[in-house]
C-alpha cells in the first residue's frame, strides 16, 4: 500500500496531464482514484482482488450512500457471540479465536445490508479493524481497544462520500480484460511486481481477501482469476512480454502514465524502451524515495 509521500507524487504528475477520465486497471488500495474524484475525474477503477473492489465501490463509485447509526447497529450485533461454528473457518487459523468470532459474525450481518454502497462501506470499515488487529503482536495484544469500538471509531471518522457528478465505475476484473473494454483519456498503470499475488497470501492483504469472499478457499478464487499479470515470473523476458500484451491491448486509449519502482528486476530504462514500440515517451518523471523505510527510486513514464 502506497505512503502519502508517494501518492503525492503521483497526483502531482497527473495534475500536469490534460484529461476528464482515467483507468485504473492495478487500483489495490484505491486512495489515488479517490482523490481524482475531488478534481472532478471520472474514474473507472479496477482491481483482480475483491477486497480492493468493494473498497472502490464505497470510495469511487460511491456517490451519496452512507452508513448511519442504525447501519453500525446491523454491522455489529452480536459480533462477539459464538455460534456453533464459524461459516468461514481459515479465519481460526488467520487470528485468534475472539478476532475470528468477531469477523465472521460482522461478515454474515454485512450480507444484510441491501443496498451495495452501504455494505461496500462497512466492508471498507471492516478491512480498517483488520488492520489494526494486524498491527499488533503477542507482546503488544494487551493495548488493543475492542474491535466494536475501533469499527465504530472508523466510521465516526470516515472519509468524506464525494459526488462529482461523474458516473464513476469500479470493476473487478482480470487487468487485460478491463483495459481492453475501457473507454478513457488516460490509463495510470502500476503492474503488479513479479512475485505475484500468490505471495500476498500469508499478508493483511490475503486475510482481507480471505474474509471478504466468506470461504477458505476465498484466495485460491482470486488466484484461479489470475491469467497472465499476478502470476509469479521469474524471467526478465517473461515480466516484459506480459507487459506488452497488456499495452497492445490499452492502444486505444490516447495517453498512458505508467508508473515503475526500481526494484532491480527491470529498470526504468527498459520499460520505457517496451513503451517506445507502441507509441513515443513524451516525459518521464523520477523520485526518490530511499530514505523511506523501503523506498525506491520511483519512475512515472508518459506516452
Amino acid at each position: 500500500m502506497k505512503n502519502r509521500r508517494w501518492l503525492g507524487y503521483e497526483l502531482s504528475v497527473l495534475r500536469r496531464i490534460k484529461f476528464n477520465s482515467i483507468a485504473i486497471p492495478f487500483s489495490g488500495q484505491p486512495e489515488l482514484d479517490w482523490y481524482l474524484k475531488f478534481w472532478g475525474k471520472q474514474v473507472f477503477s479496477n482491481d483482480l482482488c475483491q477486497w480492493s473492489w468493494w473498497t472502490a465501490r464505497a470510495l469511487v463509485e460511491n456517490q451519496y450512500e452512507t452508513l448511519r447509526e442504525d447501519d453500525v447497529a446491523q454491522v455489529l450485533h452480536n459480533a462477539y457471540v459464538p455460534r456453533r461454528r464459524l461459516s468461514n473457518p481459515a479465519l481460526s487459523q488467520l487470528m485468534g479465536e475472539m478476532d475470528a468470532w468477531w469477523f465472521d459474525n460482522v461478515w454474515q450481518n454485512i450480507q444484510q445490508i441491501e443496498k451495495p454502497h452501504q455494505r461496500a462501506l462497512a466492508y471498507y470499515h471492516a478491512f480498517g479493524v483488520g488492520d489494526y488487529v494486524h498491527s499488533f503482536n503477542y507482546e503488544t495484544a494487551e493495548l488493543r481497544r475492542p474491535l466494536s469500538e475501533v469499527f465504530e471509531a472508523l466510521w465516526r471518522q470516515q472519509r468524506k462520500v464525494q459526488n462529482n457528478e461523474k458516473d464513476n465505475r469500479s470493476t473487478n476484473l482480470e487487468a487485460t480484460e478491463f483495459i481492453g473494454t475501457a473507454h478513457a483519456d488516460l490509463m495510470f498503470a502500476h503492474f503488479p511486481r513479479p512475485e505475484g499475488l500468490a505471495s500476498q497470501r500469508n499478508s493483511v492483504i490475503g486475510w482481507r481477501e480471505i474474509w471478504v469472499r466468506g470461504l477458505a478457499s476465498g484466495f485460491d478464487q482470486a488466484l484461479a482469476q489470475v491469467t497472465g499479470f499476478g502470476d509469479q515470473v521469474v524471467s526478465k523476458g517473461r515480466y516484459l512480454d506480459l507487459i506488452g500484451k497488456f499495452l497492445e491491448n490499452a492502444k486505444h486509449i490516447p495517453k498512458w502514465a505508467i508508473a515503475h519502482p526500481e526494484d532491480g528486476f527491470i529498470t526504468a530504462a527498459e520499460l520505457g524502451e517496451l513503451i517506445k514500440t507502441f507509441r513515443p515517451v513524451e516525459v518521464t518523471y523520477a523520485k526518490d524515495f530511499s530514505e523511506v523505510s523501503g523506498g525506491l527510486n520511483t519512475y512515472i513514464i508518459v506516452a
